[in-house]
């Protein structure tokens, strides 16, 4: 008699299992548009040119912090731009809770203008599946 309800027990949790895999995802979510972070924002750009280094973070529809590449749209000669690891440090709410993180960033590099125009590049970060997000980089005139 044990032995038929163990069998029934198992039977039943694992009834009980199958009807818990359910779709996570409900309908109609959006699981493509792509968003992208970039920290600290570098404001615009002064027009004796500069460099950054920011962390960059790109997520994709429900998925969080998915791998990209970067690259520059029209690959304009005053600007270039490539990744890079960047180390942070956090500091935690209890002591000991402090540690240093690598993060993926990008750094960036932007010739002055001579133009007298205020210019801005579009960087891409485009994701493995081909989608992607951009931002706007702005440089100002003298």
């Amino acid at each position: 008699m044990k032995k038929i309800i163990s069998i029934i027990a198992a039977a039943a949790l694992c009834l009980g299992l199958v009807s818990c895999n359910k779709n996570l995802v409900p309908d109609g979510a959006d699981t493509t548009t792509v968003r992208v972070s970039v920290t600290p924002d570098p404001g615009t750009i002064p027009a004796a040119g500069s460099s950054f280094e920011a962390v960059v973070v790109v997520n994709q529809g429900l998925d969080v912090n998915v791998d990209w590449t970067v690259s520059v749209d029209g690959n304009p000669d005053w600007v270039s731009v490539s990744t890079k690891k960047i180390t942070t440090h956090f500091t935690g709410t209890y002591a000991g809770d402090d540690k240093d993180v690598e993060q993926n960033g990008i750094a960036c590099t932007v010739s002055a203008n001579t133009t007298g125009k205020k210019r801005s590049a579009v960087i891409r970060f485009t994701t493995k599946n081909g989608w992607s997000d951009i931002y706007t980089l702005n440089q100002g005139a003298k």
